[in-house]
């Protein structure tokens, strides 16, 4: 029986759910540059705090395709 692991281990989830962290990153990078004039607000450290969260993520699928795809170009 397949968990939602195996479901989220397909390759295409996997790059959709990239596509989606990265449109996330751009705007949070460009609501932290709109917001940088009032660093003070709820808001601003609200979306510093997003950015650090999708960031990792993203660094967490990306060296997780890389270990995958890096296993099978070795073994040929």
């Amino acid at each position: 029986m397949g968990g939602i692991l195996d479901v989220l281990s397909s390759p295409f989830i996997e790059r959709a759910l990239l596509t989606i962290l990265v449109w996330g990153l751009l705007l949070e990078v460009f609501g932290v540059i709109v917001l940088s004039s009032q660093p003070w607000r709820f808001e601003f450290s609200y979306l510093v705090i997003l950015l650090v969260i999708t960031l990792a993520s993203i660094v967490l699928i990306v060296s997780r395709l890389r270990k995958k795809y890096s296993v099978g170009l070795q073994a040929s």
